[in-house]
């Protein structure tokens, strides 16, 4: 039941106007469906459980919001009108086209296999029903499908009901009432989505006037009370509330955005190693994770380099941690020196990237950034040269005592796995 909860808030968030429709119905399990999947009679919806507990998120939502469609244009009453029945397997597959079409047009996701005709937008459910209809008679067989739903209890919907029903909403036109809240929904996401977009860029005034007077002032100087990590917690904090309002502009902007077809990605961090030098495995994973700590709502990407770049590998857990490995023949090549431009030129290109380099930051001769990327926005996390000034990004000192409590952390935390 919890399931049947959860989906109903995803569809009232995304369908407001459908809460008529779940507020009127009774949502119940059923193990003697037809189809082993879901029905409605035309007031009450029901479930396989085994079968819905089976889908994900978006399946789940896609299925219930199906039903209460069915529910809310009345195809179990229009089934018969004016004393005369529909070809019951022909109105099942006109309805379901219908609204398939609708709901993939404003974004649910239809499971693979069930009927799914887009050219059904264009059109109401008796205006397609005939359309079917004339292909039975002609012996033309569309491309077979798996049924969404099961309507076989269409028929024992109660008569009466269905008169009064039928008599107070004579001419029910799908295509009309999907485009008309699909045109509200549309302006209400636009009207939030100006004012969050007006929200984000007073923020965004609020942060670099803040950064400009207190936080970047520690940031470049060497001061042993000042600990890289709430340095970097302070720049994480900047831009995880740049994400959260860029993710509710998202989620506010559903409509309006689908008319775009604008997606949003999750923020990411890239971090690259300087492994120049003889750098310890055991330091660089203690540092990978209270890098993985930090960035706790940020996909993670790692990569090493010298000078050559040794590509990305993704760390999706903080177990993985434990398994990566310093690529064969970077490791320990002091000789060829460091790259630090190549390093920032191997970030990929977004700016809604988080980009991290953790150096000793010593280059090799002519290997310092280039002036065409002082745009660029880097965090340099560096723990050896104290005079080190990069054209670009900025410059976070990570002092020797600092650098030793690391490897305490290392050394606590290689003593805990080894315990285990």
């Amino acid at each position: 039941m919890n399931l049947i909860e959860d989906t109903l808030k995803v569809i009232q968030y995304r369908y407001s106007e459908l809460a008529s429709e779940i507020a009127d119905a009774k949502f119940e399990y059923r193990t003697d469906l037809k189809y082993k999947t879901a029905a409605t009679d035309g007031k009450d919806v029901f479930l396989d459980p085994d079968y819905f507990a089976s889908l994900d998120e978006e399946e789940r939502a896609f299925l219930l919001a199906h039903e209460l469609m069915h529910k809310k244009f009345l195809h179990t009453i229009r089934l018969e009108k004016n004393g005369v029945k529909k070809d019951l397997e022909v109105w099942n597959e006109a309805t379901d086209a219908i609204i398939n079409a609708n709901l993939e047009r404003d974004g649910f996701k239809i499971k693979k296999g069930y009927i799914n005709r887009p050219e059904a937008l264009h059109y109401s459910a008796d205006e397609f029903y005939e359309i079917l209809l004339k292909e039975k008679e002609l012996g033309e067989k569309k491309k077979s499908y798996t049924m969404c739903d099961d309507h076989t209890l269409w028929e024992e919907a109660p008569k009466e009901e269905n008169e009064e029903k039928i008599k107070k909403f004579p001419n029910i036109d799908e295509r009309e009432d999907f485009a008309k809240h699909r045109k509200i929904r549309i302006e209400k996401a636009k009207a939030n989505y100006e004012q969050l977009k007006e929200g984000l860029r007073k923020q965004l005034t609020k942060e670099e006037s803040k950064s400009e007077k207190i936080e970047l002032r520690d940031i470049g100087k060497e001061n042993t009370s000042i600990d890289w990590k709430d340095l970097l917690r302070k720049e994480v904090e900047k831009e995880e509330s740049i994400w959260s309002q860029r993710r509710s502009i998202f989620e506010n902007n559903y409509a309006y955005r689908l008319e775009e077809y604008e997606e949003l990605e999750d923020a990411e961090t890239e971090v690259q190693i300087d492994v120049s030098g003889s750098v310890d495995l055991e330091l660089v994973k203690s540092f990978l994770r209270i890098i993985k700590s930090i960035f706790v709502h940020s996909k993670l990407k790692v990569g090493c380099f010298n000078t050559k770049f040794f590509g990305w590998i993704e760390i999706k857990k903080i177990e993985e941690i434990e398994n990566f490995i310093i690529p064969e023949g970077a490791r320990g090549a002091a000789a060829n020196g460091t790259d630090l431009d190549l390093a920032a030129r191997s970030f990929t290109k977004e700016r809604e990237i988080n980009k991290i380099v953790f150096t000793d930051g010593y280059p090799s001769a002519g290997c310092m950034p280039k002036e065409d990327l002082k745009n660029t926005n880097v965090l340099w996390l560096v723990y050896g040269n104290k005079s080190f000034n990069p054209c670009c990004g900025k410059v976070i000192f990570i002092s020797e005592e600092q650098l030793n409590k690391m490897n305490m952390y290392m050394d606590k935390e290689t003593e805990a796995k080894r315990s285990a």
